[in-house]
This record gives structure tokens, sequence and C-alpha cells, in this order.
């Protein structure tokens, strides 16, 4: 079977890339299209990659030239079956026949028009494309089997489509083995470049964190050198402050921690998700952040990646994908 994914990023793409390891090591054929360019592939998983622009906003919402671009490239890919990520490029197949699986990675409508976290420009070139997402993403979810991220967003989404699956942003085994277990850790650490920006996200908001905590932050690397990077740590942190997307959210990196033996630091929205794990810890506001960390009880790193294996890892739920392509 040929399986086409399609999506209006580029590559690398973690989530995307696993997607497709999995329907490639039972045989079948990966493509991938792209509205950015593939800069490389951190999993190897499609045998061709296409880049085809998707254009600006207002373009996405009105020019019949850029939807007609990519169905003449679908077409020429000629798939069995499109896995379509996100709703920018999923709405261009409402009008075809294909069987499709939409892959809603961020629950586009409620992140971008509820909570404002979509960094959409301002002004009349981006209203259309605004107003056009939650139509496009209502339609797709009523035609097609959806698989998230997130068990808050599958249950909202079940009220309209015929089948929802979650797979979680868990690692592969093939990311996480031969991580070194015994080594001397010490100190905290953030992943991600948020400090270098001139502001944070309203849903990554970290203001006045360095008043009251001292941390390393790793960014910019590949992923086994970032989980290299991570083992000379104890505390993982996700220190935003409490926003209401992030019942609705799963980061990757609080996997990455747990699974480079770190215990994990979230605010209590964020916990919800993790309620029964005992290395992942809720704070209530920065004031009283280091009193929670000082809390942590010494754990063996060793301990910790035991149970990130069996819990969060993405081999356990490749059968909810296989699934998704029998609904198709």
């Amino acid at each position: 079977m040929r399986i086409l994914h399609i999506s209006h990023g580029g590559l690398p793409d973690p989530r995307i890339e696993k997607t497709a390891l999995t329907m490639k090591k039972e045989g079948h054929e990966l493509v991938f299209i792209g509205g950015r360019p593939v800069v490389y592939q951190n999993l190897d998983a499609f045998e061709r990659t296409y880049h085809v622009p998707t254009g600006n906003d207002l373009q996405v919402a009105f020019d019949p030239r850029i939807k007609r671009h990519w169905l003449d490239k679908i077409e020429e890919v000629k798939p069995d079956v499109i896995h379509a990520h996100n709703i920018i490029v999923a709405h261009f197949l409402l009008s075809t026949d294909y069987p499709v699986v939409y892959d809603d990675h961020e629950y586009w409508s409620k992140q971008a028009f509820k909570y404002g976290l979509r960094k959409l420009p301002r002004g009349l070139s981006s209203r259309p494309l605004m107003l056009l997402i939650p139509k496009w993403e209502a339609h797709v979810l009523r035609k097609y089997p959806v698989i998230t991220t997130n068990e808050n967003t599958a249950r909202e989404h079940r009220r309209r489509s015929k089948w929802v699956g979650v797979t979680r942003n868990v690692p592969t085994l093939a990311q996480v083995e031969g991580l070194p277990e015994d080594n001397p850790r010490n100190g905290l650490v953030y992943v991600g470049s948020d400090f270098s920006l001139p502001t944070f996200f309203p849903h990554r908001d970290m203001t006045g964190l360095t008043r009251f905590l001292k941390f390393d932050i790793v960014a910019g690397l590949r992923h086994r050198d970032m989980m290299l990077a991570l083992s000379k740590y104890s505390i993982g942190l996700t220190p935003w402050l409490p926003h209401p997307w992030h019942p609705y959210s799963d980061a990757n990196r609080n996997y990455e921690y747990l699974h480079a033996g770190l215990q994990v630091v979230v605010n209590k929205l964020i916990k919800q998700s993790f309620a029964d794990d005992v290395y992942v810890h809720a704070f209530d506001r920065y004031e009283t952040l280091q009193e929670t960390i000082d809390n942590i009880p010494e754990t063996p790193p060793a301990e910790i990646m035991a149970h990130a294996r069996r819990e969060y890892i993405w081999e356990n739920q490749e059968n909810v994908i296989k699934t998704a392509y029998t609904y198709a």
C-alpha cells in the first residue's frame, strides 16, 4: 500500500516521521508532500518527498491554484490512502474521494480561535483564514477517522467523528536506546528556545521564572544529541504558567525528560495528563517552585527510565495508527 503523508509544514517533524515509520515497518511505501522544504529526516521514514508551497493566508483561503497544485501532485503520487496532518492542507481533500486519516496535532480551532495561540498575522489578509479553519475542521472531523495527541481533545472530537484514536507524543524505542543510566547527574534543565524570543507565547509563559530559579537550557540540537545532553541533569522543567490550553496539550519534552532519567516538574493543569505518575511533580506558583523541587525524592535514573520504557513508548500505541487506516 502506498501511503501519502501531507502537511503544511516540512521535515523534520517527529510526529509525522514516527507515524510514517510505523507503517513502513509493515512493508508499505511512504511518500511525503510538505508546504515547507524538507531539510532532513530524523527517522528515514519516507522513500520520496516533495515540496508544494501553500502560499500566504489569503491564498490558502481563496486561491484555487494552491489547491489545484496540491491535488495535481497528490494525483501524481497515486496514493492508496492519505494521512493528512493538520487542517491547512487536510481541507484540500474534502472535495476528493481519497481514503483519508486526519491527524490533528494541535486542535487548531480551539488553539487558534478560543485561546488565540496561533501567531497568525493581524489584518484583513488573515481574517478569512481565521474564519474558515473552524468550518474546515468541522467538515474534516465528520468525514474522516481522526488521530490526536490527547484524550481531552479526543473526547471533544468524538462528538463529530466516526472514529477517534489517541497517540501521545512519545519517542520510539530506537530514539531512547543506549542512553547512559549511571553517569553523574546534577541540576535543572529546560528544553526549548523560548528564552531567545522577544516575548513568550501565551501558553508557554515563563515571565518572572528566572527570579526564583536557576537552570540550564538545551536547545537547537538533533534528537539524539539532545537526549544525551539531558542525561547529565536530574530534573527537567516544563515551568509554564497555567493556561486553559494546557489540558489539551501534549508536549514532547516531558516524555523526553523521563526517558533520559529525569524527574519532571510541571504546572497542575499539565499534571492532569500524568495523574498517576510519581516522577512528574506539580507546582502551584513560582514563589513555591523551589520548595516543590527540594521535596522531590532522589530516585535512580535507571528506575525512571525503565518506567518510561513501560509507559511512554511509541511502539505501545502503533495499533491505534493501524486501526485508523481500517476506517479510512
